[in-house]
């Protein structure tokens, strides 16, 4: 289990997602994810489908092993279908995943930070790029730090995170973005994670092709579920 836990590690970062003129109902996209953490880079690919309707979010993991999972608010099922072996975790909160937290954002105002306690503190703008300024809600203060967000021509091409004492944690650039209905869809992201003392913990590199909007008949793979043969073992966060 321990070889794909980079699989199912929480990220922190925010990407503009609205896809389609129409109201936005079911969204499948494929990814390939290059990681790179203690000098070791771990290559994934794969599918995801998202269902707007009920916050279902299922990854279809192809390479370097085939894998389900399966997220809604805060349980994660994870299904490996040649070993036939599931994992079910819970978590006190929603759990955040790699790529999906991106597209579960699509769906909310000011990319999910309103959503979540965030508010507008500032704006300014500095070579044609908006940058505006978000605190956390108060009672979270003194785990949570400010988000920066950069926009330019209507575009997200930056956020960064930071700590409460102002260092900055993490740092995500989206680029090569797609017309798409009305739409501009960033169908690049790079992100960075630090340490205490700036070092680059992790570099990551997403990247996104053959979005499918509101298909019909709906994917039957939004359907999962783990075979009832299957012992799931249970985990709590």
């Amino acid at each position: 289990m321990s070889k794909n836990i980079g699989l199912i590690t929480p990220f922190l970062f925010f990407l503009a997602f609205s896809l389609h003129a129409a109201p936005l109902k079911t969204l499948s996209l494929d990814f390939t994810r290059e990681l790179t953490e203690n000098n070791k880079t771990e290559h994934i690919a794969g599918t995801l489908h998202y269902d707007v309707n009920t916050a279902r979010v299922v990854v279809e993991v192809t390479k370097p092993i085939q894998q389900i999972m399966v997220v809604k608010e805060n349980t994660l099922e994870v299904y490996y279908p040649i070993e036939k072996q599931a994992f079910r975790f819970i978590a006190e909160g929603r759990i955040p995943l790699p790529f999906i937290e991106s597209i579960i954002q699509s769906t909310q105002a000011e990319y999910g930070l309103t959503a979540i306690g965030y508010t507008l503190d500032k704006h300014d703008i500095i070579d044609k790029v908006l940058y505006t300024y978000w605190k956390p809600p108060e009672k979270s203060k003194e785990q949570l730090g400010t988000v920066i967000l950069g926009m330019r021509d209507d575009k997200l091409i930056s956020a960064e995170v930071k700590d409460p004492k102002g260092h900055i944690i993490a740092r995500s650039l989206y680029q090569k973005h797609s017309k798409i209905g009305i739409h501009s869809i960033p169908m690049t992201v790079t992100s960075s994670t630090y340490g205490p003392k700036s070092e680059v913990l992790q570099r990551e590199k997403i990247v996104y092709n053959n979005p499918q909007v509101n298909t019909e008949p709906q994917n039957p793979i939004l359907n999962f579920t783990i075979p009832e043969s299957v012992k799931i073992k249970e985990i709590k966060w």
